[in-house]
């Protein structure tokens, strides 16, 4: 040391202070929630390579079937929550859970003992529990960001699809196992059933609403979860080639249960049997299924992410977002719709390029919407398959409804 250089010394007190600010900062980011991201690349024709992965998500392992195996690879995914904590149950009309099924086959309880699943008389239906997942949706440029989080990160962060009516964020919510069939005038999800097509959307609403104050059809807020949750996972936007191609060209529709022995995800080459996505059979594929909450209107979309819903499009978001290209094409480009979703907004790509799904649109009528293909509609069939082309009074033998519901508030 030179002469006349002085040495200055931190006060005691003043280094205990920067220790215990060292340690919040190491302790704030021990406890950060993770974040699990994904985004979409529109001018990425690839379903392959146009979806990159995103904070906590980078460097995972993606999950999708093994169809020379005959089984589902989870990749890194099996332990993250929204798949370790999704489960099937038999859920009352009161909106309460009953009892847990077992996750392979669901003919049987988790105890082993027989389940109600075929049970007509049951004073309930058979559901998949899907847990809270907080969503942040924005887009930039010619991306489409989309981030998981189990606690809310920050307000940007929205729970759409666990909102119930009243505006409560409910810790769980419902989706079917089963596609809907009316027995006794309620829609039904339940096992051994031929589903219940022909009815106009009031007709479906109506025969979901006699399970009880909890219970309604699908809603689009609950489908676009669907599909970004198998799209994170599978780190591709090729629903039929991740998860199997499902009852997409073939000659019968297929009754309900035909993957009671499977477990929480499974599929086939094949054009002819059916497909599960967390533990729901036939998401998309076998039946259209018509939903809530998503309208064309004169060939503009308006959208709802929260209940109550109506065909009309009162109380709706007008998105000022159009459909070009050719009706019963592929999609070509989705584009998010504020921070509530991804739809189709071109139809002039292919079977194996964007979504690989098809569109069918009708800018000249108020449109419901519809999801998932049907069995003749062979490789347009998929999670990103919409028909917004028929008014809510239309009514065809291969459209359906699905059950949804929301669990009452805990005291």
């Amino acid at each position: 040391m030179a002469a006349g250089e002085r040495i200055f010394m931190a006060k005691e007190s003043t280094s205990q202070e920067i220790l215990e600010n060292t340690k919040k900062i190491i302790k704030g980011a021990e406890e950060k929630p993770k974040r699990y991201g994904m985004r979409i690349n529109r001018l990425d024709s690839n379903p392959a390579t146009r979806v990159t992965y995103l904070f906590d998500a980078v460097g995972m392992t993606p999950a999708g079937m093994n169809f020379s195996g005959g089984g589902f690879d989870y990749g890194d995914w099996g332990d993250i929550w929204f798949v370790k904590n999704n489960r099937p149950v038999m859920v009352r009309t009161d909106g309460t859970v009953d009892y847990e099924l077992n996750h392979e086959n669901h003919a049987l309880k988790l105890d082993g003992t027989p389940s109600d699943i075929a049970n007509t008389s049951y004073g309930g239906n058979a559901m998949s529990e899907i847990p809270l997942i907080w969503v942040k949706r924005w887009s930039k440029n010619n991306y489409d960001f989309v981030v998981f989080c189990e606690t809310q990160y920050d307000d940007t962060y929205k729970a759409y699809a666990h909102t119930d009516e009243d505006g409560n964020i409910l810790p769980v919510t419902y989706f079917p196992m089963y596609e809907g069939t009316v027995i006794n005038s309620r829609l039904r999800s339940l096992s051994g059933q031929t589903p219940t097509a022909s009815m106009t959307d009031e007709q479906e609403t109506t025969a979901a609403k006699q399970n009880g104050e909890r219970w309604d059809k699908q809603s689009f807020s609950e489908i676009v979860l669907m599909y970004e949750m198998c799209t994170m996972i599978s780190k591709s936007t090729n629903s039929q080639g991740k998860f199997g191609n499902g009852n997409s060209n073939s000659d019968n529709f297929l009754q309900t249960g035909t993957l009671n022995g499977k477990g929480q995800f499974f599929g086939y080459t094949s054009t002819t049997q059916a497909v599960k996505v967390f533990y729901c059979e036939n998401f998309f594929a076998n039946f259209w299924k018509r939903l809530r909450g998503l309208l064309l209107i004169n060939g503009i979309y308006y959208v709802k992410p929260v209940p109550p819903y109506n065909s009309t499009g009162e109380g709706y978001i007008n998105t000022g977002m159009t459909v070009t290209g050719t009706s019963g094409g592929y999609i070509s480009k989705m584009e998010m719709a504020s921070d509530i979703g991804r739809i189709p907004t071109v139809v002039s790509g292919s079977e194996t390029t964007y979504e690989c799904d098809g569109c069918y649109f009708n800018n000249a009528i108020v449109a419901v919407a519809l999801i998932g293909g049907t069995r003749s509609s062979a490789s347009k069939c998929g999670l990103s398959c919409w028909i917004v082309n028929n008014p809510a009074t239309y009514v065809i033998s291969n459209i359906v409804a699905s059950l949804s519901c929301k669990p009452p508030v805990a005291a």
